[in-house]
Parts: C-alpha cells; structure tokens; sequence
C-alpha cells in the first residue's frame, strides 16, 4: 500500500497544484463552475505535453502507428459496438424538491459498505428499500432505481440528424481497420493508436481528474489473428521482463500477496494464455514505469468473471496506489477476440472487415488485443506522487521526461551587469536548442532554488563571478542539492543528453575536482 497521508498533507498537494499553476477548476470559475471540469495552467499544460510526448515515443518505439479520427459518429456506430445497449449508469434521485439530487447507485452503495461484486444490479433497488436507505444529504426518501444513458448526444446539418460524441475513442479506430488493412499491404498483426478527447455524460463527476465528463484517452489496439497471438515475436523480446500482478484467483482466495513474475512464468503457469496479450501488459507496465511510479504503487489486477465484460476473453487493469484516492485504474488491458469487427462485420451490411483464414479459401475475423490509458489520470497521479516535503523545502520529484521545466538559469547576483548577461545569454541558447528552462533573478538565490524545485525544476545552472573568469558555471542537482561546475560551452550538449537519459548528474564531469586532480 502506499504511504498512508494526512489530511493536511493531501490539501497542501491539491493546493499545491492549483497555486502552481498545474490544474485549475472545477471551470470556469467566474461563473456557475461545471462539476468535472479543469484547467491545465501553463505548467500542467507543459507538464501534459511531456506526458503526451514520452506515450508518443513508446508506441512508436514498439511499433505503433498513430490515427486521428472524428469526435461526432451516427447512432449505428454505437449501437454495433453495444453501447446503446450497456452504456448506462443506474441512478436514484431524491424526492425532496428542494434538494432533488441525484446519485449513481453503485457509488451510493459501496459508500455505504456494501461489496457490488456479490449483488447484482436487479437487486439494488430492493437494498434501498429494505434498508430505508435515505439521501446523503437531507435525509428524504430516494426514487426509483432507473437507467441513464451515459452517451453524449448532438444534432447536426439541416435538417438535423442525432449524432453522437464519442464516449471512448477505441470503436472510432476499429472503424479504420478496412483501410489500415490496405495501407499495410494485408500484413497482420497491425499496431495502431490513438491519443484524442472522449464524452460521458457523468453523473457525479468526483475525485479531479479521475471522473469527469470530458477527457482524454490514448488507446492502442492490435489488429491480429488467433494464430499470431500464440507465435508473437515481440514477446519473445521480453518474455524474461517482470510485472506485478494480483490475479483473480489471488482476489477470490483473499491473497493480497502481489506475484511479481516473468512473462514466461505467467505462460507457463496458465495466469496468461496468449503471448501476444501477456507482451500488451508487459507494454502496459513498461510504460508506466517511466513516469517513475514505484513498483510498491504499481500493480496489474485481473477481472473476476464477474465483472468481466462478456465479449472479453481476458481483462486486466493496471492500478496506482494514490496517495489520496488509494488504488485506483489509470490503464485497461483487454483481449477483445473478434467481437468488436463481429458486430461491425454485421451492422455494416457484411463489409470487408475479414481477413485470409489459415486454410485456403478460408475468410476470418481479425481479433483485437487492446490497451487504454486515462491521460489526465496518469497527469494526476504522475503528480500527486512526484511532491515530497521535506523540512525547509516542497519538491517536486518528476522524472526529467516530465518535468514542465527541467533546467533553470540563475544568476548569483544581480551585479555586476556581467553576470546578468552572460546568464541571459546561457538561457538564450538552451531556448534556441528546444531545451525546456526559465530564467530567475528576483531574491535570493536560496529563494529561487526553493521556489523552481517546488514546480519540479530538475536541475539549476547558476552563473557566478568565477563564470566571468573562466567561463564555466555550477549545476545543481535537485535530489541532493550538490553542485558540479562545468564548462559553459558544454551545456546544450550537457542538457540534451540528460533529456536523452543518455547522460546521468552522477556522470557529469567536475572540471573543478578534475583541475585539483591534474594540480
């Protein structure tokens, strides 16, 4: 479990977020705010641009290519991919006119302790009934128990004619598969995601970012057939990395006993039976990993047949443990099988969705293995676990790949106006090589290092009166506050390489240390 926090450790964490400029909201604030509904300020707008960037080059880097596809689509998308039909949350709405407020039974139900998993939702109405469950807040009686779609839905074009805002962006990739398929030229396995806003119509938007009526996803689907997810090379690649997994026979017995094992083992041990899936949690893992969560707040956790969806041959979620809000999914891994190209096979009058068979003459279904991560719940929680308190300092422990603002450029004093200039001119050129920095020169320098490590400042060059002698500043490390010095005329490639990971603050040279070495 994660580290238990107190009340006011977890206030200063959101006030610290607001205050700097991270998440603002719930918006807009002049007027009647929408519950749900957040800002990212200028630095969690950086902060959610790295973000973007660094799942950007993982795909990449594991061969996926990136679509973009519309946010508005007709009914019968939705009703192919069943939403229509499941997509709704049960509700129960106060009867007092004055209060009237309106509740999702599920989130009313396990407030109240009750385990979901072992009653089904028929009988959520009789649980309110028998037990005079009142409203949270007034304490009068509650309504009926009745279904809410949770779909987003529009008119558009004249006359007008109801579309639908996209309530995942998963189906709308699943469409592209026909010309995925061409521009690939037949090849299968295909590898494709997409990053881009989704729409729920939410009733009770809660905990920031975690639940809210418009965010973003960044799903990644492959296109594959059932004898390519047996002989599955990209796993073969990875098969002795290790993940942490909570399988659902581990739930069912009670044993929070986390396995951290192999690819190979989970196979070999029949907890995964697909290559090709086990390598997508791996990925899952992978990438998670890089935004330097601890493996003591990481976990894959397998659905129980009871709350897996019934199309879905396997399904796992990979779960943060919060410093606020416990553990909670910030990532999906599913193995779809071919039920999602099924249905559109079928809604779409039997259009070309199907691929060679392994006999000759033989047509097929591709199957789909597919991942889907919550961007704003990884911004969040990437976050929240990167702020550390120490006595006389609030920093901001976010890996270099993240942090809004990796280098700052002080100089010691204001004057001599020598060492502003110089300072001004390091700054100028970390600028013009694309290098994330700020320049600082009001207070002290004590101030200014506090303030830029609160804001998640990795590393500080300060110009001092020696620069001006022999043209080398110090860089000062946020972990330990040491300091090297270097030379200036090395700091693009310095600074490059850290955000490259190519080069580490422990493998930076001291040329000062080396001029006492050589003296």
């Amino acid at each position: 479990m994660c580290e238990t926090m107190s009340d006011d450790e977890n206030s200063k964490i959101l006030m610290l977020m607001q205050h700097r400029g991270f998440l603002w909201g719930p918006g807009p604030e002049i007027y009647d705010p929408v519950k749900g509904s957040y800002e990212y300020g200028p630095l969690g707008k950086l902060m959610k641009n790295n973000l973007e960037r660094y799942m950007r080059r993982k795909f990449r880097r594991n061969g996926f290519w990136e679509v973009q596809c519309p946010l508005i689509g007709p009914e019968i998308v939705w009703e192919a991919s069943g939403h229509v039909e499941r997509f709704f949350d049960y509700i129960t709405q106060c009867q007092n006119p004055k209060c009237g407020n309106v509740y999702r039974v599920d989130t009313l139900l396990e407030g109240l302790g009750y385990d979901l998993t072992a009653i089904p939702m028929d009988k959520w109405q009789d649980i309110i009934t028998k037990e005079q469950i009142h409203c949270p807040d007034c304490e009068s009686e509650l309504g009926k128990v009745t279904e809410q779609n949770l779909m987003v839905t529009s008119k558009i074009g004249f006359p007008a004619s109801e579309f639908i805002l996209r309530p995942e962006t998963a189906t709308t990739t699943y469409l592209t598969f026909p010309r995925l398929y061409k521009y690939f030229r037949t090849k299968m396995p295909i590898f494709v995601f997409q990053m881009g806003h989704a729409f729920r119509n939410e009733i009770s938007p809660r905990n920031m970012l975690l639940r809210t009526r418009e965010f973003e996803q960044c799903e990644g689907q492959i296109f594959i057939t059932p004898d390519q997810e047996m002989s599955f090379e990209p796993y073969e690649d990875q098969k002795n990395s290790a993940i942490v997994l909570w399988s659902a026979e581990a739930q069912e017995n009670n044993d929070k006993k986390y396995q951290k094992v192999s690819l190979e083992q989970c196979i070999n041990d029949d907890i995964l039976q697909k290559p090709a899936y086990a390598w997508l949690l791996w990925l899952a893992y992978d990438i998670i990993k890089g935004l330097g969560i601890p493996d003591k707040s990481l976990r894959l956790r397998q659905h129980k047949m009871d709350e897996r969806a019934h199309y879905a041959h396997d399904a796992w979620d990979l779960e943060i443990d919060s410093k606020i809000y416990g553990w909670t999914e910030v990532c999906g891994i599913h193995d779809r099988g071919d039920w999602d190209l099924g249905r559109h096979y079928e809604y779409s009058n039997k259009k070309s969705l199907k691929v060679p068979g392994p006999k000759k003459g033989q047509k097929q279904i591709p199957h789909i293995l597919e991942i889907a991560f919550g961007v704003g719940r990884l911004f969040f929680f990437a976050l929240e676990l990167a702020f550390k308190f120490e006595e006389e300092r609030n920093v901001l422990d976010l890996p270099v790949v993240l942090a809004p603002i990796p280098f700052a450029v002080f100089p010691l004093m204001k004057k001599p106006k020598g060492l502003k200039k110089l300072a001004k001119d390091v700054y100028g050129e970390l600028v013009d090589n694309d290098i994330g920095v700020v320049y600082d020169e009001s207070g002290s320098i004590g101030k200014r290092y506090r303030r830029t490590e609160e804001v998640g400042v990795r590393f500080a060059y300060t110009v001092d009166h020696q620069s001006l002698e022999d043209n080398t500043l110090t860089i000062r490390n946020i972990e330990d506050m040491s300091q090297k010095r270097i030379n200036i005329d090395e700091i693009v490639d310095i600074s490059t390489k850290i955000m490259r990971k190519t080069l580490t603050y422990d493998e930076i040279q001291d040329v000062e240390k080396e001029k006492t070495t050589k003296d």
